[in-house]
């Protein structure tokens, strides 16, 4: 039994603390190499994340799914994930190596590349698999403050060496090698503060099997998801300049700082839709929905009023297009914000395949619209087709649920003064983790 509003309030403190480390970092590394060199920098960071995500099969969502529902102990799995980790990090590194030998042969040259490469690769796999264990037993802290500090010295040598040019030479190998660190970090405390309580054995043959079909069925709507998100960068990359590229990956970037609140709230209430009592109820989703929809409504008219000014005095002049970028995916951010608990609710009802079905109309939306657009009309027309991508989605889904629930479109945006209590007393009360044998991906 666990309390929904102090889950909600830890994750949201911790990963917020994270997550903003990260973008004091971006707006570092912003200003040290301006659009074009930045641009580059997280392009490659996009590509490893691409490669990450299949070759980690998910094995995280399985993972915590099953941890957190009893059916397994976190010690099982970390010995799993330890023998996993440096097996997919090889094969991740194999399948980088390819890539960069038929688009980026000049890479396999340059000093130390793929041994900076293959540190990052193994240090987010350890990071991704052992933040999860510690998520799966509700203790968000560790693995955050670990993330937060290594981003906090990096933004500090950043601007301690502003002019320096060994660390302008360097970042990336700098910078690729902090991810090394942070997994390496995390993965070690995990163990420490388990290894008193458990012994570390590997999980019996009939759980994991489980732990992988999810993570597998996991890995399918991720990695659709994933292109949603990010796609347009490859397109970007191909038809406009690396400046352009720059600055559209960093708008891209400011908007999914808006979906930090909605992601974690949508993850958490999961098992408030699941349990039985909550199935058919519409009043906490429409609640949650206009409250999400209006907080990140009210702070994109505030970027939309002030961004004009701040973001080039923040981010560096290089980056004269990002506040349009910006503006032009405020529909989208909408959509996805409006979309998150929507989602919840389809997967805790065990319908995924909406939200598969959702995102690959978007995807669609998205590659036909850039294939289309950017060789006529240039990068702004990249975030008008996201957000149209994103909108399609959210008609989809929006769609379906009215059709069973005939919920008015009012419910959807227009506040009320009740939506923060109906929001406090659904995440206030005490709910059981729904079984795994009761829902399938």
């Amino acid at each position: 039994m666990k309390k929904t509003s102090t889950l909600i309030l830890n994750h949201i403190l911790w990963r917020g603390l994270y997550f903003f480390s990260v973008f004091l970092l971006n707006i570092c590394i912003a200003r040290f190499f301006a659009a074009e060199k930045s641009g580059q920098i997280f392009f490659i960071v996009n590509n490893l994340a691409l490669i990450l995500l299949i070759v980690s099969v998910c094995l995280e969502s399985g993972s915590t799914y099953y941890i957190a529902s009893g059916n397994l102990e976190a010690s099982q799995m970390a010995l799993f994930c330890l023998i996993w980790t440096p097996a997919a990090s090889l094969i991740a590194l194999g399948v980088w190596w390819i890539v960069l030998y038929f688009s980026h042969p000049a890479f396999l040259n340059h000093e130390n590349f793929l041994l900076v490469s293959f540190l990052f690769i193994l240090g987010v796999l350890l990071n991704t698999f052992f933040t999860a264990l510690f998520y799966a037993k509700k203790k968000f802290g560790p693995p955050n403050i670990i993330l937060f500090t290594i981003n906090i010295l990096l933004i500090l040598l950043l601007i301690i060496a502003k002019n320096n040019p060994f660390v302008k030479s360097h970042f990336i190998q700098i910078y690729f090698s902090s991810f090394f660190l942070q997994g390496i970090l995390v993965m070690l405390v995990f163990f420490s503060k388990e290894s008193s309580s458990y012994s570390f054995i590997m999980p019996p043959q009939p759980i994991l099997k489980k732990v992988l079909q999810y993570s597998l069925a996991a890995l399918i709507a991720n990695l659709i998801y994933f292109l949603v998100n990010r796609v347009d960068y490859w397109f970007v990359q191909y038809y406009c300049s690396a400046k352009d590229l720059g600055n559209y990956i960093q708008a891209s970037k400011l908007a999914q700082m808006l979906f930090i609140i909605p992601g974690i709230l949508g993850a958490t209430l999961f098992p408030v839709f699941s349990s039985l009592k909550k199935t058919g109820n519409t009043t906490e989703l429409t609640a949650v929905i206009r409250v999400l929809f209006w907080i990140n409504g009210l702070i994109c008219i505030l970027i939309l009023c002030l961004g004009w000014y701040i973001i080039p005095l923040v981010f560096g002049a290089s980056f004269n297009n990002m506040y349009l970028l910006f503006v032009l995916l405020i529909p989208g951010i909408l959509c996805v914000t409006m979309n998150y608990p929507m989602s919840s609710w389809f997967s805790a009802n065990k319908r995924i395949e909406i939200n598969i079905r959702g995102s690959l109309l978007a995807l669609t939306v998205i590659c036909l619209g850039d294939l289309i657009a950017l060789p006529h009309f240039g990068v702004l027309s990249a975030s008008i087709v996201s957000s149209a991508g994103f909108f399609s989605y959210y008609c989809y889904t929006i769609y379906i649920y009215r059709k069973e629930y005939s919920v008015p479109w009012k419910d959807f945006l227009m506040i009320r003064m009740s939506d923060l209590t109906q929001i406090r007393q659904t995440i206030g009360t005490d709910i059981q983790e729904p079984s795994p044998e009761n829902y399938i991906v």
